[in-house]
């Protein structure tokens, strides 16, 4: 059992956190692998084992013969069906509803009715829930919480919408009303936050302490893990590098000033700025085809926004010194000429002295990616809860 007094519930916390980092990183574990990866003694790994096995969180797998004597390794093992999780993105993207295991694999996916208001996109989620759940067979008591990722600002530890822009929603307690009406615990988190901390679980940066997450979409979103801590800034609104100015003189962004890196860079202001210019592309796929098809105007475009997120992203290295820039593709650009003006100016403007250490990986989403990310949220605060 877990011990009783404060400064033991803290040890006991602490040696639980760094037990659940270890096994998802890792398919298996003994305990004395648990005990010099994290560095906690043997009698708390023992301990913190013991209260795990006896909820079903971890399994024995069969004893291996081990040692100079051939004492037998009995390894552990996340079990991920223990516990399943539902995902919700909420914005413009039309993203279905996932369940996702406790490793964040997608165990099943619905699409989800049209909604504006908070109280359609509970309705819509109910529907959608009950019929992911028939059709997987997935009984509704593993379900032990949901994640929605918003695109907008958040409060995330009183659960609230503070605004959103795509859905015109301001101090929306999306929390809340969707906790009520399912039944079940409700995290939310902003749309950038909830991909970052689902590469941390479950994804590419399962081993790093330092990393940015960049999201390619109709804006650009940022996140930041710093010393393994997701950073949020006093306010919780740390990452907006989408607001940072590239031309004071430039297009007016929905912010109200001018020359945001989103007005250059974002899906949005690329699409306007295509059919403006006589360009028929409704999609970022289809301006890379312009471009690869001898276009100036798709390239000019395309080079562009590359250079400006580049700059911005340089200006991040410098800030935070990340091991490793993971930018996602929402939009779908591919490996064209706008990664291509990216990795450019990415190179051209950081210090010699990061071009060595930064990692620069990209990765194409697909549809399932936000909501995913945001059961991973529901995931990350059942674990910590236990």
């Amino acid at each position: 059992m877990p011990p009783r007094d404060q400064s033991q519930k803290l040890l006991f916390r602490s040696a639980r956190n760094a037990v659940i980092t270890a096994l998802l990183r890792n398919e298996a574990l003994s305990r004395s692998e648990l005990s010099e990866i994290t560095g906690v003694s043997p009698a708390a790994i023992t301990e913190v084992a013991q209260a795990f096995l006896q909820r079903g969180l971890i399994v024995e797998l069969p004893s291996q013969a081990g040692g100079r004597r051939g004492r037998p390794i009995v390894q552990l093992k996340l079990d991920a069906s223990h516990s399943c999780f539902v995902g919700l993105s909420v914005g413009e993207a039309k993203t279905p509803l996932v369940i996702t295991d406790l490793r964040g694999r997608v165990l099943q996916h619905q699409p989800l009715a049209a909604y504006k208001t908070p109280s359609e996109l509970t309705e819509a989620a109910g529907e959608a829930l009950s019929k992911a759940l028939r059709t997987a067979s997935i009984p509704r008591s593993r379900l032990h919480g949901i994640g929605i990722a918003v695109s907008g600002i958040v409060n995330a530890g009183e659960g609230i919408c503070r605004y959103s822009a795509a859905l015109n929603w301001k101090d929306v307690p999306v929390a809340r009303l969707l906790a009520k009406a399912l039944h079940l615990p409700v995290w939310i988190e902003n749309d950038a936050n909830a991909v970052a901390v689902g590469e941390k679980f479950f994804g590419r940066a399962r081993s790093l302490k330092h990393f940015s997450s960049i999201i390619l979409g109709p804006a650009i979103g940022s996140a930041h893990y710093i010393n393994d801590m997701l950073y949020r800034g006093h306010d919780g609104s740390a990452g907006e590098i989408g607001h940072i100015t590239i031309d004071p003189k430039g297009v007016l962004c929905r912010c109200g000033r001018r020359g945001c890196l989103d007005t250059i860079a974002g899906g949005h202001a690329l699409r306007d700025a295509a059919k403006a210019a006589g360009l028929s592309a409704t999609n970022m796929r289809g301006l890379e085809d312009f471009a690869l098809h001898g276009s100036a105007v798709a390239s000019r475009l395309l080079r562009s926004a590359g250079n400006a997120l580049g700059f911005a992203a340089a200006s991040l290295v410098h800030l935070n010194s990340p091991q490793c820039l993971i930018f996602t593709d929402i939009e779908g650009f591919g490996n064209g000429v706008f990664r291509t003006a990216i990795r450019q100016s990415l190179e051209n403007n950081i210090m010699a002295r990061f071009l060595g250490s930064t990692q620069v990986v990209f990765t194409d989403a697909d549809t399932a990616l936000l909501p995913r990310s945001a059961a991973s949220i529901a995931a990350f605060e059942y674990l910590n809860s236990i």
